[in-house]
């Protein structure tokens, strides 16, 4: 038994009713939750990274809360929904922690009902409020106490926001570097690529309104245990890696194998070859369909496999409630395949 080891995937893989749900569901929020601080990380509109801050939900009107923002400046914020503050103005407010000195410096009116100030010039303060049992707080509105419990963890959580934050954004720009390099892979070295990169490198010619990678792909390609997720004319496709190289009808006999559990229907399979538009490479060519995947729908799933260097192969799989669309994204990114491969 040869190892189709990302093909044994579970009924979603298969059935396009059911994985269309992972390509179209929301990403997931970045907020977190420490006692009874919760926090979130905080963009401008042009999608820079600014900050994550952290409210306390104390009892009464007025919350105490806490930032750090990109360049690691401490902040504190008092927040409270009956004041109607006016923007761009400021008020001295005191603080005293325990039986530490008092400070006393201006706090900015950041929107109606917030007031915050930087805590640059106060590093004492900043372990005070990690340390510290009550902080008092006076200004305007009077003299406020809030309890300090948890405060130390609720720092460590706001500054492992701005790391995991501040992480990503340089894998991001990993990334990008590394998609522009496999952007100008053209020629036979596009079969060079792991099955990711090899994908992408072909989606990234094609039409977006046709194939396009959805925002929550990391979570899709962990449903479908795929190595890459993009969304088709109703339906889905995916790329995996299959382990050694294999004759069109032991991929068919093989697939089948594994697609029977699913389908609670009747499960049909057949096999062909494929010529590699502009070239002479000969690529096994699977088709699946089930008539019923539980709910009274069928599913139609179109496979290709092209070589890749190692001496793998690399399936790349097109899945549909019709045979026509799944057959159709086949076809076209089996051209642009060829496309580029035949580029110099």
């Amino acid at each position: 038994m040869f190892a189709l080891r990302t093909l044994a995937i579970a009924a979603t893989a298969l059935f396009a009713a059911t994985a269309l749900e992972a390509v179209t569901a929301s990403p997931a929020a970045a907020a977190f939750k420490s006692g009874i601080w919760q926090g979130d990380a905080y963009f401008s509109r042009q999608g820079q990274f600014q900050r994550c801050a952290i409210v306390g939900d104390y009892e009464g009107e007025t919350d105490l809360g806490f930032g750090l923002t990109v360049d690691g400046k401490y902040e504190v914020y008092l927040i409270d929904k009956s004041w109607n503050l006016e923007p761009g103005q400021s008020a001295q407010i005191t603080i005293r922690i325990d039986n530490r000195p008092e400070i006393t410096g201006p706090f900015q009116v950041v929107s109606r009902d917030t007031l915050g100030t930087l805590l640059e010039n106060h590093p004492e303060l900043v372990q005070a409020f990690k340390a510290g049992n009550v902080a008092t707080v006076s200004g305007f509105f009077g003299t406020l106490s809030f309890p300090l419990t948890g405060t130390a963890k609720a720092f460590g959580a706001l500054e492992g926001c701005v790391r995991e934050v501040t992480s990503g954004a340089r894998n991001d720009q990993r990334a990008a570097l590394a998609r522009e390099q496999v952007a100008q892979v053209r020629g036979p070295d596009v079969f060079n690529l792991q099955p990711q990169a090899f994908a992408w490198r072909i989606l990234k010619d094609l039409p977006d309104d046709q194939f396009a990678i959805p925002t929550d792909v990391e979570q899709a390609m962990r449903r479908l245990n795929a190595a890459l997720v993009w969304s088709i004319r109703g339906g889905i496709g995916l790329v995996q890696s299959v382990t050694g190289a294999h004759s069109e009808e032991d991929l068919r006999v093989e697939l089948e194998k594994l697609k029977a559990p699913s389908c609670k229907g009747t499960l049909t399979s057949e096999a062909q070859l494929r010529l590699l538009p502009g070239g002479d490479q000969v690529l096994p060519h699977v088709e699946l369909a089930c008539t019923d995947v539980g709910n009274g729908t069928p599913a139609y799933e179109v496979l290709t496999f092209f070589p890749h260097a190692s001496g793998n192969m690399i399936a790349v799989s097109h899945i549909s409630e019709t045979l026509e669309n799944a057959r159709a994204a086949d076809l076209i990114f089996l051209n642009q395949v060829g496309q580029i491969a035949g580029q110099r």
